[in-house]
């Protein structure tokens, strides 16, 4: 099984902006990581790219165009400063294609994670290198809370969870958001930069062995849609695999479990930890290694080459 990549904490990154007023394009290297520069970024709204196959193509590019312009209208827009997703298509790629000819990306066969910021007056994107996790998996820490606007990727939200984020200790990888623990009916939400998925077994005599497990998600109306997210749920539609969207917490019926993001992809989680105790999750899931390597496989096809 391939490991899932996550941003290199150590290596420098490239900060492009650019001035909506002036036109002008300026090129910096810096130390910042992907947390820092969004930190940075004032108020606004924010996508996280990546590319595949040695850093060429953009991975899910139409999506990340689409959830622009819609958070762009929620959060900044209003009727005279419509942007479509061409208008982001025009403005950005130029950009990202800068970026990855500084970085000779396609040569290093390195890929990169490429995070946009998008304020009231202008356009900043960082390119960071991606590594991968050790052994490909990682411990997800339950925490009680909810977004208050799941829809919109607002940099509030990064200013919000900040505090949460310092809980992320390697092997801890993810803070997931739940109702309170032991509350009947307590449900799981998703985590502070991803979606959050478990699976549960439903019989034992199917073939492949996939077929015997269940997707359990969240409610599409509490989260943020993701753009792996999507994925995940266009495979299941495709291979006929039961999504329930009832996420209620239940460990002792959870076989497997996963977080999904752009970094990451499809990162298996071997443990949930809890105020109460841990919870080791099967990382050799059936279910969740089948929808890890089939969104491996969509990704040279669902991508574009800048």
């Amino acid at each position: 099984m391939a490991p899932a990549p996550t941003p290199a904490a150590s290596a420098k990154s490239l900060i492009i902006s650019y001035d909506y007023k002036t036109k002008s394009i300026s090129e910096q290297t810096s130390t910042m990581d992907a947390k820092d520069f969004m930190l940075s970024g004032g108020q606004g709204v924010y996508t996280a790219m990546r590319t595949i196959c040695g850093g060429r193509r953009v991975f899910l590019l139409d999506d990340h165009l689409q959830r622009i312009s819609n958070s762009h209208r929620m959060v900044l827009g209003d009727e005279e400063h419509q942007r479509d997703p061409e208008h982001w298509r025009n403005l950005l790629v130029p950009l990202i294609r800068r970026g990855l000819d500084s970085l000779k990306g396609g040569e290093s066969n390195e890929d990169r994670k490429i995070t946009v910021l998008v304020g009231s007056d202008h356009v900043s994107l960082q390119l960071t290198g991606l590594k991968a996790p050790q052994d490909g998996t990682c411990w997800a820490k339950f925490v009680c809370g909810r977004r208050e606007n799941p829809e919109a990727k607002d940099l509030q939200w990064v200013h919000d969870r900040e505090k949460l984020e310092k809980l992320i200790v390697p092997p801890i990888n993810e803070v997931v958001l739940a109702d309170p623990e032991g509350v009947p009916g307590a449900r799981a939400y998703e985590g502070l930069s991803s979606n959050f998925f478990a699976t549960r077994r439903v019989s034992n005599d199917k073939q492949p062995d996939y077929a015997n497990f269940e997707l359990l998600s969240a409610p599409l109306d509490c989260v943020l849609l993701g753009t792996i997210m999507k994925l995940v749920l266009r495979i299941c539609e495709r291979d006929c695999i039961k999504v329930v969207y009832d996420l209620r917490v239940d460990f002792g019926r959870w076989n497997g479990a996963f977080v999904s993001s752009t970094s990451r992809l499809v990162l298996p989680v071997s443990k949930i930890i809890t105020d109460h105790g841990d919870h080791p999750m099967d990382k050799h899931d059936p279910l969740v290694l089948h929808l890890l390597e089939s969104v491996r496989a969509l990704a040279r096809e669902q991508s574009t080459e800048i």
